[in-house]
């Protein structure tokens, strides 16, 4: 984020109107300053440009490349919500009132939603002295929320809109409004910014650790230079080797089926496993099989095997 964003008000003149008279299309103009997508850190991301929907987070304020006197958002309370680039779809699940946080000193600073699981915040490293926080655009539940774009090339839309300017109910998800309105956010009372997303395929990190036991099964240390090999889901067997602490991790591996299995040393015998913290000591043979999809909990497997007991000659 640029260094640009200074919170200055300023004002060109005083101008003395009537009582209760308005200036000239004073109810058609949109809040000053903008409105940003970041980083949790309120870093500018290149050409708004994101690797995961979780990693979108609003930032407001005087917009980057602006003038030092440019004006930040109005001091108040906020509503934001998620869309389609045409506006037409929304995409937030959770309601409105849920979707909503507090700007002060032209900066937001608080997140103030109610109703739903929350949405969490980070710092905005340009304006800590101001408090200056960031919030995610998708609650404590995503990936679930907010859902996929149908824009082909992964394209978002988020709009920001005072609380007093929302045409709807806040206690729903969804309010109908009329032509012009989009989901309860009139276009000119309100700011957006489009932002894209384009999900990389989940993967995981395969941990396999060597545990060494003497023949009354006492624990003596380590497995170090064991070899072990992997099946992966296209039936390719790759050859892995544990270090000095008797652990290898294999990382970037995709959806699906996969099959360890350790190479037997003859001064040692296999005597079960432990699986992510449970133990399987009679687990009948040296291998393990298991399928994982995004979402479960990445596989620590340890292979346990006990030393043959020396026979005298």
């Amino acid at each position: 984020m640029l260094n640009s964003r200074f919170l200055v008000h300023g004002f060109l003149g005083v101008v003395t109107l009537a009582a209760g008279a308005r200036w000239p299309g004073a109810q058609a103009a949109a809040p000053s300053g903008a409105i940003f997508t970041t980083t949790v850190a309120g870093e500018v991301v290149n050409e708004n440009h994101f690797e995961s929907k979780c990693a979108v987070y609003l930032d407001g304020g005087p917009g980057p490349n602006a003038p030092a006197k440019a004006a930040g958002l109005p001091d108040g309370e906020y509503y934001f919500q998620v869309t389609d680039p045409s506006g037409r779809m929304l995409l937030s699940t959770d309601i409105v009132a849920n979707r909503k946080f507090r700007v002060q000193g032209g900066v937001i600073v608080e997140y103030t939603g109610l109703g739903g699981p929350a949405h969490p915040t980070g710092y905005d490293q340009d304006h800590p002295e101001l408090g200056a926080i960031t919030i995610r655009l998708a609650n404590a539940e995503c990936p679930a929320d907010f859902v996929d774009t149908p824009n082909n090339g992964g394209v978002y839309k988020v709009w920001v809109t005072p609380v007093e300017e929302f045409q709807g109910d806040p206690l729903q998800v969804d309010s109908e409004c009329g032509g012009g309105c989009y989901h309860g956010f009139l276009p000119r009372k309100s700011k957006t910014d489009n932002f894209k997303v384009t999900e990389q395929a989940p993967t995981f990190c395969l941990t396999v650790e060597k545990a060494l036991h003497d023949d009354q099964g006492n624990y003596t240390g380590p497995g170090a230079g064991w070899e072990f090999m992997v099946t992966e889901p296209l039936n390719v067997t790759n050859s892995y080797y544990t270090g000095d602490d008797g652990r290898f991790q294999v990382c970037g591996l995709p959806e699906g089926t996969y099959t360890v299995f350790e190479v037997e040393q003859i001064e040692y015998t296999f005597r079960g496993l432990t699986v992510n913290g449970a133990d399987y000591p009679d687990w009948p043979e040296a291998s393990y099989s298991f399928d994982w999809s995004a979402g479960e909990p990445e596989p620590v497997i340890v292979f346990h095997n006990w030393q043959v007991p020396i026979v005298p000659q």
